[in-house]
């Protein structure tokens, strides 16, 4: 048993214990829900704007900011309130109004990720517990296994998600090159975070005349968030990393060699 009831680092393996437990009765209870920075990852939005059962644009617009990472690529933070307590724009005194759908920030707390780029190329992730002396959730004797309670918190399936995402934006092609291309960065911001917008841009624009897609995909990603979303990042990796993601109809490829004079 991990003893989280002390200060200091303690690197969890999937198998080990920790204790926590929060309730409403706990005097804390939502505090960590206030002056908290959370950055969204895009199946967070897909998540949380089916939730409000809004289109991605508007909640965008409302529940969100947009910072430039040093990549210079687009990064999407959570909006809190301006009220005295910063707090987050869903909480209420009886918790989450999204409960089911909150961030993979919310979903893993106590925990962190203390895994590096070399650990996770192996498989292998590690946590520790969170730093919040206010959190009266440590002292309960409930107790869980790191994994027991990341499948509780259906973290698992984020994660599936996150890495998608990960795998373009930790890319090598990015490392050592910042994007300052505005229309890149607008497409980037579009099919990662703007997924409505992205659907649109796929349907009604000549995109599906340019790659060869299967009609059965075409009828996923019109209906299926989710799919148009693995979708977007093959997308976004063809586009910016120069990867096989997709393939373009033979006819644009013929007719883009006789451009450059490749026969």
């Amino acid at each position: 048993m991990i003893d989280n009831k002390h200060n200091g680092l303690n690197v969890l393996k999937p198998e080990d214990d920790f204790c926590f437990e929060c309730t409403r009765q706990l005097d804390c209870f939502t505090r960590c829900c206030r002056n908290v920075n959370i950055f969204l990852m895009p199946y967070d939005i897909i998540q949380l704007k089916n939730c409000l059962n809004i289109l991605s644009g508007p909640f965008l617009q409302k529940y969100t900011y947009t910072l430039m990472g040093e990549s210079g690529l687009p990064v999407v933070g959570l909006k809190m309130n301006d009220d005295e307590q910063t707090s987050c724009p869903f909480v209420t005194d009886y918790g989450c109004a999204v409960y089911e759908s909150r961030p993979w920030a919310c979903r893993v707390y106590p925990l962190q990720p203390e895994s590096t780029k070399i650990t996770e190329r192996k498989g292998k992730v590690y946590y520790s517990i969170m730093d919040v002396p206010f959190c009266l959730g440590f002292k309960s004797d409930t107790s869980s296994t790191v994994k027991g309670w990341l499948d509780r918190q259906n973290v698992p399936v984020y994660q599936e998600m996150e890495s998608l995402f990960k795998d373009i934006t930790t890319a090598s092609f990015l490392s050592d090159k910042k994007i300052e291309n505005k229309q890149i960065q607008k497409m980037f911001f579009m099919a990662c975070y703007d997924i409505d917008q992205f659907r649109q841009f796929v349907f009604e624009t000549s995109f599906l005349n340019q790659f060869d897609i299967e009609e059965q995909e075409i009828a996923r990603i019109r209906q299926d968030d989710t799919a148009l979303y693995r979708f977007a990042m093959r997308w976004i990796e063809f586009g910016l990393l120069k990867q096989q993601g997709l393939k373009l109809k033979p006819s644009v490829m013929l007719a883009r060699k006789e451009k450059l004079g490749i026969k």
